[in-house]
């Protein structure tokens, strides 16, 4: 039994460090960024797997117990390896770094039209702005003629106010000039009668 469970172990051993080898073969020959980071996030996610199995098999058959912090990373590796090849892909796509071979890029035209649709939203939200300013501007002067017509309805209404408080002085004025005519008059017609 331990002579089969050593073998297991041999044989995790062997094609975990295989495939390691073949992803480190794979970055340095494959042609571009794209290729190579698939060499890298496969092969070596499960070269590296393989050789952590056979490292908690081989501690768990010697005696020394479970290890539960090699699975912690064996499943920190099958998380974190996928992703980080895809974003770096991904970000090798956004920068316009070629690919190696010719293909039908469908992404491109999915790119495309993800661009014109923001640039379309651009345009949209421009044209609200316009708007907005534009009823802003219009309600600005609204305001102003308003304030205007405010303005010449207290002028008008001052002016009356003024122009009534004139009349009143000139009635008073005219009515003590007429009270001091008649009493004129009635002194001169008591001069001439005496």
């Amino acid at each position: 039994m331990n002579v089969i469970i050593e073998i297991i172990i041999s044989i995790m051993i062997l094609i975990g460090a295989s495939l390691s080898i073949l992803a480190a073969i794979g970055v340095i020959r494959l042609p571009d960024v794209y290729t190579r980071t698939h060499a890298a996030g496969i092969s070596n996610t499960f070269g590296v797997s393989l050789l952590l199995f056979a490292t908690v098999g081989y501690f768990f058959h010697s005696g020394e117990g479970f290890n539960a912090r090699v699975l912690l990373a064996i499943l920190f590796i099958y998380l974190t390896t996928p992703i980080a090849s895809h974003l770096i892909n991904r970000a090798a796509y956004d920068t316009g770094v070629p690919l190696a071979i010719r293909i039908r890029d469908q992404l491109r035209s999915v790119k495309k039209d993800d661009e014109i649709k923001q640039r379309k939203n651009i345009i949209i939200k421009q044209e609200q702005l316009e708007r907005a300013r534009q009823e802003r501007e219009e309600l600005e002067e609204q305001l102003d003629w308003d304030l205007r017509d405010e303005k010449i309805v207290e002028r008008e209404e001052l002016e009356d106010i003024a122009r009534e408080q004139e009349e009143t002085l000139i009635e008073l004025e005219s009515d003590d000039s007429e009270q001091e005519i008649i009493e004129l008059d009635e002194e001169n017609d008591t001069d001439k009668k005496e």
